[in-house]
This record gives structure tokens, sequence and C-alpha cells, in this order.
């Protein structure tokens, strides 16, 4: 897809009106004509990002310095089977297209001077070319979001579950208090007979409370889990699309079938919620019956223990307390069954965990190999003068900085720690090390000692798990140059260099459509010919290049397809010259603003056939 038509309304290029053609296109004009305005634009238009935030910034703040506060700028693509329109104004977010269309590969001044100094940047640059990017990042999206969720619910039932283990352990010290207390017990059956039927009788209805109170507490975790449901379902109705008519004058109903399809589907949610309205009612309606029934059999009993108290003081009170620690330990005998069911829907979840885990695991181990495989096509193609490398995980700053505002406040040297653990220790591992309370990873990954580690992992366990399981630690990817007889990293390497390395790599999007303003900025006339020129030479003529320079070497050398002299009357940019690269007009425009006039370029042309000729070498 290439780029057919710019048109610009307001501002500083008002009225501007140019045509592009498949191959290469190039915009030349003295300087403060507008060239770079024009890429910006575009970039504005398409909605390119920026390789770094700066970047992304500075060059949305000269597009709308260039549009104005009601300028508009509308692009005119074409496949040659179709072709797209794609408008924004300086008001618009995002800009508006008439189908869908595929995103340019640009590059401004300064990012062709500084993307290969940020690990971000080359990042980009190297899965630009690489068309898996997109989708593995959607399925990544989703399976990190699955992590996230079980995760969310397996704390949650540790956390039921560890409360339930707490409370059983009573029962223990129930057992134990039963035992001491049997021995009044039996003494107060053997008192007389009426107090043995009565006490058969407390012990009667002590049975049937106990159980109405195990029933109660099941009731009661039933209602409030259905409560949190329902006020979760409720929001979520809260949050269902407005289904507005369709405009008048707008055609034929578009939204028909999916207008239908979401009010079937806000009337499903409707239904759930009355259904679990209705649960709500019945439950309350149980708890009620249920805690009426132990009022009586509780009332029951305490009249029984005042009969008892009557025959022998204190018996009452002997009663009383067998029957409390009976009803007690029934309860929390009842929790075992609630405990073991909680257990095997944890393990549940974590199993389910693992595999959405195993999945965001291979998501990420295929991006990589998809890296890995694109930096070897380039290598083979620029090598050995560039050689790119990949590394799996290397930029472990994100999580770093995740494990280090976790541990801050504990009292450790936490961000030492932190930069340790995120260098020896997966995001994966944390988690499993959490969950299992590995203290023993943590120390042999940061060399601290048990009582520091134990501290790390107490830290870890109030933290979100789940964010921190799935935090995306990003490939590192190098560029190197090929200087004498070594390779340098491009983070020592000149300006000049860098762009050298950056340059050839841009000019391998051969399918794609590629800007970038003013590529001949801190390389040599040398590079332009020999590399820059050779690239332009053997890209294929379907695809597109617009390129804003100043030097003569790029379109007169790259053949260009079309050269678009801008000018300016200090107010407004506009076109003066469009045309084939031998157009009388362009062949004045180039000679007299890239080569200083005509009499300026016979007089290098003489003086390179009087020197150059006979030069020795």
């Amino acid at each position: 897809m290439h780029i057919e038509r710019i048109q610009v309304e307001e501002g500083f290029l008002e009225g501007l009106d140019i045509t592009l053609v498949p191959g290469l296109n190039v915009l030349i004009g003295a300087r403060g004509t507008g060239k770079t305005s024009v890429l910006e634009l575009i970039r504005f238009c398409l909605d390119v990002q920026g390789y770094t935030a700066e970047s992304g910034k500075k060059s949305r703040e000269h597009a709308l310095s260039v549009l104005g506060k009601g300028g508009q700028v509308t692009l005119t693509l074409s496949d040659g089977a179709r072709k797209v329109t794609v408008t924004r104004s300086a008001g618009d977010e995002p800009p508006r297209a008439s189908a869908p269309f595929d995103m340019p590969i640009m590059f401004s001044q300064t990012e062709i001077e500084n993307v290969g100094m940020q690990p971000g940047g080359r990042l980009r640059l190297l899965d630009s070319f690489a068309g898996v990017r997109q989708q593995l990042l959607i399925q990544e999206n989703e399976a990190a979001a699955t992590v996230r969720s079980l995760t969310a619910e397996a704390e949650t039932l540790r956390r039921e579950i560890d409360e339930f283990s707490r409370q059983i352990e009573e029962i223990a010290a129930i057992e134990a208090q039963l035992v001491e207390l049997a021995p009044a017990e039996q003494g107060l059956a053997k008192l007389s007979a009426e107090a043995g039927e009565k006490k058969k009788a407390v012990d009667a209805i002590g049975a049937t409370i106990a159980s109405a109170a195990v029933a109660a507490n099941a009731v009661e975790r039933f209602s409030e889990g259905t409560k949190r449901w329902h006020a979760a379902l409720a929001a979520a109705s809260k949050a269902a699309p407005a289904l507005e008519a369709w405009p008048a004058g707008g055609g034929d109903d578009r939204l028909a079938i999916a207008r239908t399809q979401v009010s079937r589907a806000h009337a499903s949610i409707q239904g759930a919620l009355d259904e679990l309205a209705r649960a709500e009612a019945e439950t309350g309606v149980l708890l009620r019956r249920t805690t009426d029934e132990k009022l009586v059999a509780e009332e029951q009993a305490r009249q029984l223990r005042k009969d008892i108290e009557g025959l022998q003081a204190g018996a009452g009170a002997i009663a009383r307390q067998g029957q409390q620690l009976r009803e007690r330990k029934a309860q929390l005998e009842s929790l075992r069954a609630v405990a073991a069911e909680r257990n095997g829907a944890l393990e549940a979840l974590l199993k389910q965990r693992d595999t959405a885990l195993d999945q965001l695991d291979s998501i990420r181990e295929q991006r990589y190999q998809a890296r890995v495989d694109t930096a070897g096509k380039l290598n083979t193609t620029l090598g050995p003068r560039i050689h790119i490398v990949v590394t799996r995980s290397g930029q472990f700053e994100t999580l770093a900085a995740a494990i280090s505002t976790i541990l801050r406040g504990s009292g450790l040297h936490y961000n030492d720690l932190a930069l340790a653990l995120a260098q020896r220790v997966s995001p994966r591992e944390l988690l499993e090390a959490t969950d299992g309370n590995d203290f023993e990873l943590i120390a042999d990954a940061t060399g601290i000692s048990k009582d520091r580690a134990l501290r790390v992992l107490a830290q870890l366990k109030d933290a979100d798990l789940g964010m921190l399981a799935t935090v995306a630690v990003e490939d590192l990817v190098e560029f190197q140059l090929l200087d004498g007889i070594q390779y340098k990293d491009i983070s020592t390497l000149s300006i000049g260099q860098r762009c050298t390395v950056i340059l050839p790599l841009a000019l391998r999007h051969v399918d794609k459509l590629l800007i970038v303003d003013q590529p001949e900025d801190h390389i040599d006339n040398a590079f332009i010919a020999d590399t820059l020129i050779l690239s332009l030479l053997a890209r294929d003529p379907c695809g597109q290049i617009i390129f804003s320079t100043h030097n003569a070497n790029i379109p007169v050398l790259g053949k260009a397809d079309r050269v678009i002299q801008l000018g300016s009357d200090g107010r407004r940019g506009h076109c003066l010259e469009a045309g084939t690269l031998d157009a009388p007009p362009i062949v004045t425009a180039i000679s007299a603003i890239m080569e200083g006039g005509a009499e300026a370029f016979m007089q290098r042309a003489s003086f390179y056939s009087r020197h150059v000729a006979h030069d020795p070498r």
C-alpha cells in the first residue's frame, strides 16, 4: 500500500495538495519550506508511533503546530485494488479511516540518530520486520490476564483455607476441655433420675443447636458468595453500551444485528440478576428459619439447665458449658469438609494457572525465536558489517522496578535485592517460590541469609503476585558495527556511525512504505553513494519510499520517480513544482537548490575532470 495523495486544510501548509507515486518520492526545498512538516503530518494522520516516548511527543507537537487549532490532513492510500481515505484534524483522537491500512515505517531526523541507543527502540525496529508481533501481543495479553485472574482467585481461596485451618486447630483444645468436663457431667447424670433425664434432654437439644449452627454457617457463606457475584454482575450490567438509534440519512441500519445481539446479552444478564435476587431472598428465608430453630432450641436448653440448676447448684453451668463446647466442636468439624473442598478447588485453580503460565512462556519463546530468525536473516543480508544479537529476557529493569516497589519499607536494601532477583529469577519462579515458601531460592539468588530471605518472601506474599508473575521481561536486542577487526556496540559509536547502522536496516523494509526525514544528516557522500543509493536501487519498484533531503545524490543517483519542490513566503508553505526527475522544472529546481546553481555545478564538474581523472589511484 502506498500514499497516493496528501491534502492539508488550514495551518502553515493550508491548501497543500500533492500526489505521490510508487517508487522513490523525494521532497526538496530550501530550509523552512515545510519538508519535515509534510512528513510529520503523514505520521500524525496515520498515527505512526515514535520509537521513543520523547520522539513521539515531539512529532505530535510539530504536527499540531503546523495544523493550528482547526487544521486537518487527509491521506489517500492505495494498493492498486482499493483506496483508503484517512483523515485527522487537530482535535481528532484517533484518526478516521474508511478501511484498515498497513502502518508505514517512519524515521524522523532524531530517530535515525538515536533509535539505536534505546533498548525499546532497537526492539521495535527489529520487530517491525517480524509480522507476528501484533498477534502474539494479543495472545500474550490474554494469557497474562488469565494468569492474573487465576492468581487472585487462588489467593482468595488460600486466605479462606488458612482461616479454616486456624479455626480447626481449636478442636484439640475443645476436646481437652470436654475431657476435663466429663467427670462433672457424669456426676451430674448420677444425681437423680430426674436430673439424668433432663441432662439427656439437654444433650439432645445441644445436638440440635450444633446442627442448626452448622447449617447457619453454610447458608451465610453461600449468601455472602451470592451477594458478591450479584454486585459484580450488576456493575457489568451498568457498563452496557447505549443502544443509539441508527442516524437518519445513514442508509440501512448496519448495526441492526449487532444491536439485537447486545440487547439479548443485556436481557440474559438481567435474567441472571433476577435469578440471583431470588436466590438471595431464598437464602434469607433459610437463614431466618435456621436462626429461629436455633433460638427455640436454645430457649428449651436454657429452661432445662435452669431445672437442673434447681436440683443442684452449679449443675446448670456444667450443662451449659458442655453444650457450648459441643456446639463449637460441631461447627469446626463441619469446616473440615469445607476446607477439603476448598483445597481441591485450589489445586484445580493452580493447575489451570500452570497451563496459562505455560502458554504465556510459549508465546514469549515463540516471539523470541521470531526475533532470532529475523536477526539471522538481517545478519545474512547486512553482514559482516552490521551484526544483530538477541538475548532472551535481557531487559530485566522493569521486573527489578516492580520487585523494588514491593520490597520498599521492608528494612532491606531493596534496590540491590531487586536487581539481583530480576537478573537471576524469572517472574514465574518468584511466584512459585512465594507460593511454596522457597526461601532457599531467594537466598541463593541474592546471597542473603535465611532470615532475610524469609522477610523477602513475607513482602512478596502481601503483593499482587498475579501482576508480578506476568511482568514482561523483554528480550534485549544489540546492534553492532564492524570497525576494523572487532564489532562495536551501537552505544559506543558516533552519531554518523549509528546512522550507518540504522539506515541500511530501515531500507531492508522492501515490502513496506518507508518514510525518512533527511537521511543524509551525519553521513558522508561516500556512504550515500556506496550504500544508501545501492539499497534504494535494489528495492521493489512497486514499493514506496518518501524522503526529504538537501542532498542531490539521493534523487539523482537514486533515480527518483517523483520529486516535489516546496517553497514558502514566510507565512505559508506550498508546492512549487512536482514531476519526474528529468522534467525541466525539476532539473532546474535540483540544480538551483541542491547544487548551488548551474554555474557552481559546472565549476565542480570542471574541477573533478581536471583532478579526479588524473588521480593515480
